[in-house]
């Protein structure tokens, strides 16, 4: 199970990885994201609520000082819109050198930044407090370790009806594995995992 990255100044980071095809690769981002596998048992009780995050814009939450733009393919622009109107969509990449000392950085990597964005078409509000992100990269479906960078900001909250929110997550992707590329996301017990696919052009 991957390893989740938090600071003490914004909300606790849930981000996740995963790839593969057909039935094998939905199933493995299922197991993925939902953090268990078939063997692991329920916990008894279920544990704190995370703290209050930090009061950020939408602007700040997904600044990336340094960080450059990438083109992304068809696959990995596509959105992903289910019955109740709720649509999730890549709508940027970018990478960055990260220079940055401390516990948790991976100071001298090279960062890969995705942006992801929910628009609640549905007529109830969207709980975004449980969203869990995975990638895997290149021929072989490494998985990306997700890592901080910056003030980058997890989702966190609700959006109310007619609304959007985006949010960014940084990888340890490197360039080398950008030909395929594929991100899961879950939000939620009733929707499936949304499923991007493609590569990422620099």
């Amino acid at each position: 199970m991957p390893r989740s990255v938090s600071r003490p100044s914004r909300p606790i980071r849930q981000a996740r990885r995963v790839a593969g095809s057909g039935l094998t690769l939905t199933l493995a981002f299922a197991l993925a994201v939902t953090g268990c596998s078939g063997d692991e048992k329920k916990a008894d009780k279920p544990g704190p609520p995370p703290p209050a995050p930090s009061q950020q814009s939408e602007s700040e939450a997904n600044a990336a000082p340094g960080a450059q733009s990438m083109r992304l393919s068809q696959g990995l622009r596509k959105p992903v819109t289910y019955d109740d109107k709720i649509t999730v969509q890549v709508t940027g990449i970018r990478k960055v050198r990260n220079q940055n000392k401390g516990p948790g950085e991976m100071t001298g990597r090279t960062l890969t930044i995705f942006t992801l964005r929910f628009t609640n078409g549905s007529p109830r509000p969207l709980d975004l407090n449980q969203v869990r992100v995975v990638a895997r990269y290149g021929a072989k479906g490494t998985q990306a370790s997700p890592t901080s960078y910056a003030n980058l900001n997890d989702f966190y909250g609700t959006v109310a009806p007619g609304k959007t929110r985006s949010a960014s997550y940084a990888f340890d992707l490197p360039s080398t594995g950008y030909g395929k590329v594929v991100l899961g996301v879950k939000f939620s017990e009733t929707h499936k995992v949304a499923l991007f696919t493609g590569a990422i052009e620099t």
